[in-house]
């Protein structure tokens, strides 16, 4: 059993409302090998809401929305919702969307809103690897251990 961004199977999750489905990650939902998990709602932000990103300084994380409003504790709280679920049932990994403030695995947006992508990780991902779980992003389905 893995972990997945809801957004991944189709749960209209995102900021906006939409979803990012993938076909063969829904596919493994359907074969009971997934268990969806949005970080972001589990946090208690709202569907649709504002687009946030995620500002790294000093190695501290803060997560603000486009209106400069700090959403730094709800993603904390989503992150530890997570991570309870993931240990709950002893997923093998987890599989995040790319890009995403709470997902991001190899890249996120630079927290200006201008859609700059840097090389970091999502809050909710560096959370999750420093007490050991391997991240994949929908990119990587290939390294999958199934």
């Amino acid at each position: 059993m893995y972990l997945v961004s809801a957004c991944l199977i189709g749960v209209n999750c995102r900021y906006d409302g939409d979803n990012n489905y993938n076909e063969k990650l829904y596919e493994m939902f359907k074969e009971s090998l997934l268990y969806p998990v949005c970080p972001e709602v589990l946090g208690g932000l709202e569907i649709p809401r504002e687009p946030c990103e995620l500002i790294t300084i000093k190695n501290n994380y803060e997560v603000y929305d486009i209106n400069g409003i700090n959403k730094t504790t709800e993603f904390f709280r989503g992150a530890q919702k997570s991570l309870e679920i993931a240990d709950l049932i002893a997923v093998r990994g987890v599989i995040f969307k790319e890009r995403s403030p709470s997902c991001g695995v190899h890249y996120i947006y630079d927290g200006s809103f201008n859609k700059n992508l840097i090389e970091g990780k999502g809050l909710t991902t560096s959370y999750l690897e420093d007490v050991g779980y391997k991240i994949y992003s929908e990119n990587e389905l290939d390294k999958l251990e199934i």
